[in-house]
Order: structure tokens, then sequence, then C-alpha cells
């Protein structure tokens, strides 16, 4: 039997405890602080940076703020430039990086990520909006 007031105590406690909901998801998956300069995204459980170089283009990933093995990966990237869209596989490089070797972004740019774990199989995205 509920009793008269119940219901509105329940509620009020669900909603005292839903911004620590809320605060535990967004760094569940480790930090989101750029640590090779680059502009930070999650696609799913994995933390993604993306970072520009003179010779193309850089993802760095982790989870739990430790490296993801780029030979279990595999990815796209997607760039809107003035209308036009440009696809770029990327290549596992060293450690934790995926590379686009010569592609280069301009500010203004829209970055979409389509990342595939090759063990298993989940597919992810994200995008990136360069400054």
């Amino acid at each position: 039997m509920i009793r008269s007031g119940t219901f509105g105590t329940l509620a009020i406690i669900a909603l005292a405890m839903a911004p620590l909901a809320v605060t535990t998801s967004a760094h569940a998956h480790g930090s989101m602080n750029p640590q090779h300069g680059g502009i930070v995204q999650e696609a799913g459980d994995t933390v993604v940076e993306l970072v520009r170089g003179s010779d193309g283009v850089t993802l760095y990933l982790r989870m739990d703020d430790e490296p993801v093995p780029a030979e279990t990966m595999q990815g796209k990237l997607t760039v809107s430039k003035g209308g036009t869209d440009v696809e770029k596989e990327l290549a596992p490089a060293n450690g934790n990086k995926l590379e686009a070797k010569g592609l280069k972004l301009s500010s203004g740019d829209k970055v979409g990520l389509t990342l595939t774990d090759t063990v298993t199989m989940s597919r992810n995205f994200t995008s990136f909006t360069i400054e």
C-alpha cells in the first residue's frame, strides 16, 4: 500500500540523485582533456583525440585513460569541405594511433568518424568541428 506523500518523496529523491548519475557517466571512460594538443570526443567507450599535422591527421585512441591498440581498430573519416564530402580510410600506426596521411583539414571543416573494433565488430561514431 502506498501512503499519501510517498510518491512525492520518491520523486524528490530521484531528482536529487539525477545530477550524480550525469556527472558519473560524463567521466566513465577517462579524461576528456587533450594529451596531444588536439580535439577530444567520445566514440562509444573510446576517447578519440584528433590532431592535425603537417603530413596529415592522427587519431589517438584511449579507454579509461589507457591506450587502445590501433591494430584492433578500423576507421574512416568523412570530411565536409564547403558542400563537398571527402572520405579517407585510417591506417593503424604505432601504439594507439590511426593515421590519415595527406589529409589536410581547414578551419570550419566538419569531420565525421566511423570507428570499428575488429575484435567485437562494434561500430561507433563521433564528429569534430575544426576551429
